[in-house]
């Protein structure tokens, strides 16, 4: 008898200790990763998204996209990969879709700021840990998205409980025939259970793949019941939404440990080698199963709510890190509609552009369209970047490079960074002339960003058209700002756009750029000491000195420069 208490007495201890242990580690790391958040919150994002997963990210916008979207073009000149990868420090899939759909599609979340602004101060940091940690237990969705999920699940079709409601009837009934002929009742258990085996094993295949798609809406629904669950100044809306659909979707969840728990046979746990052997008899996850497709399918409007909401409060606090993260900032201050009788013109003071190390930052009134002169490498690209992105950013999660920022809300587009289609038989210039009507063809306010227009042809042709399409930007209304090499449009385009330029210096025969706007038609030229600097020949460089200088003079190409510059 003593013995016998010994034995329960260790094993009753041995529980214990195993309970306190299992507090212990949970409690280690929880108190990891709020560590790891605190760390994390305020500083450039080290994340890295597997080369994999990237189609993945912009499936949220495919879903949702609006007529005013930022285009690929647009997209792509601005660098807005590097752009998205520099705020995005979110925590789940659905936070990385979000962000991205908010970075292409400006003013589509006007509770965007208000929710950035809940949760940024460092007053606020037990909410965001909060946020924080149920968004980590989301975690992603691998290389699909939800979305993509959702469609596969389409693809079963109608499904019918009614073989499953069948099977789980057959062995009972096999049963009660027992009771009145022990021989014919064993022999239709026996043959129930057969068939129970081989139907449920062919059904469970077909299944099988879809179930991920439950395992991340089940998670998803565990991280809006988390996420609503403390009140959050200024995220009511936001958390009383989720408790509403946590509550819709109770019935989702009730049961769903039936389909979602792993088989463990084997795994030495009697109860779950019984429960395994129940599902394959009686087709309980199968049922169940349905029972959540059927449900997932009513209710795909309160899924995309769902993600939408809980993917908005993550890109939220990606972005109230990236606020961080900058030197300054600034919220846009925007000013009425065209027509409206407010100033139209684009005010920036201080502006810099966020993926730079040690940016020079630059003032601006726009008050009308503004044409860009300067030497190669001496800023004008980079600036007119700024002015886009800084424009682009405080449409879309409120938050301008700059110390101030004043304008109209407006489509954002640019033609800067184009390529020849190979796909489409298209050189470089048909591509060009077709972005640039693209901008004619936008409707109402636009901003547009132009670097070298018509590089593609020749000077004549270039400047004859160049100059056209410009001054037809202005007298449509579109704010514009362009850079270009061509000094001649500074004088045809004088009574349209205004003239800035970016300027260099010569200092111990090397070339110095400061970065800075000045106001006027450039007046300098860099190119050919920039090849005296890269090594190439001094009597070539001289020459091409001469025939520059003489070109300016006469007007002409042609002439001889076999004796200029000590050539031979």
């Amino acid at each position: 008898m003593e013995t016998q208490i010994t034995f329960l007495g260790i094993i009753i201890s041995m529980g214990i200790a195993m309970i306190i242990l299992g507090i212990v580690n949970r409690k280690r790391q929880e108190r990891w990763l709020e560590k790891r958040l605190l760390d994390a919150y305020g500083k450039i994002p080290e994340k890295r998204i597997p080369p994999e997963n990237v189609s993945r990210i912009p499936e949220y916008f495919r879903r949702h996209a609006a007529e005013d979207r930022i285009d690929d073009i647009t997209w792509n000149d601005l660098d807005m990969d590097d752009i998205f990868r520099r705020i995005d420090s979110t925590l789940s899939a659905a936070g990385e879709e979000y962000l991205y759909y908010v970075l292409r599609t400006p003013d589509c979340d006007p509770g965007m700021a208000r929710r950035i602004s809940a949760l940024e101060g460092d007053d606020r940091t037990a909410d965001r840990l909060m946020l924080q940690k149920a968004l980590y237990k989301l975690s992603g969705t691998g290389k699909y998205s939800i979305y993509e999920y959702m469609s596969l699940l389409k693809t079963l079709g109608r499904r019918s409980s009614a073989p499953h409601y069948a099977a789980l009837v057959f062995p009972f009934a096999a049963l009660a025939v027992m009771a009145f002929h022990v021989q014919a009742g064993l022999i239709l258990f026996i043959l129930s259970i057969i068939v129970n085996m081989l139907t449920y094993f062919n059904e469970k295949g077909k299944i099988e793949p879809f179930i991920v798609s439950f395992r991340y809406l089940l998670r998803m629904i565990s991280c809006a019941d988390e996420m609503s669950r403390t009140p959050v100044r200024g995220l009511e809306p936001e958390q009383e939404a989720l408790r509403r659909l946590r509550a819709e979707f109770a019935d989702f969840v009730r049961g769903s440990g039936i389909v979602m728990s792993q088989s463990q046979t084997g795994s030495g746990n009697p109860f779950d080698a019984v429960l395994d052997y129940l599902r394959i008899i009686l087709h309980l996850d199968l049922i169940k199963f349905n029972s959540m497709y059927a449900k997932t399918m009513e209710r795909q409007q309160q899924i995309d709510s769902m993600i939408t909401i809980v993917g908005g409060i993550d890109a939220a606090i990606a972005a109230a890190s990236f606020r961080k993260t900058l030197p300054y900032w600034c919220s846009p201050v925007f000013t009425g509609d065209e027509g409206s009788g407010e100033n139209g013109a684009l005010e920036i003071s201080e502006l810099y552009h966020p993926l730079l190390t040690n940016p020079v930052s630059n003032s601006i009134t726009a008050a009308r369209p503004v044409l860009l002169t300067g030497s190669n490498a001496s800023g004008k690209s980079t600036f007119i970047k700024a002015v886009a992105l800084c424009s682009l950013l405080g449409q879309t999660i409120a938050t301008c490079p700059a110390a101030s920022w004043r304008g109209r809300k407006s489509r954002i587009l640019s033609s800067m960074a184009l390529r020849d289609s190979i796909q489409e038989g298209e050189s470089y210039f048909m591509v060009e002339i077709k972005s640039l009507r693209r901008i004619l063809d936008a409707g109402g306010s636009v901003l547009c960003f132009i670097d070298e227009v018509l590089r593609g042809t020749n000077t004549i042709e270039r400047i004859a058209a160049s100059s056209e399409i410009l001054m037809e930007f202005a007298k449509r209304g579109i704010l514009c700002f362009a850079a270009t090499h061509d000094i001649e449009l500074t004088e045809i385009l004088a009574g349209y756009y205004d003239n800035y330029h970016f300027e260099e210096e010569l200092t111990g025969g090397d070339v110095v750029f400061s970065y800075r706007l000045h106001e006027g038609p450039a007046t300098t030229r860099n190119a050919i000491r920039l090849l005296e600097k890269a090594g190439f020949d001094a009597d070539l460089t001289a020459r091409a000195n001469e025939r520059a200088a003489r070109f300016e003079k006469e007007g002409s190409w042609l002439f001889d420069l076999s004796k200029a510059a000590g050539g031979k």
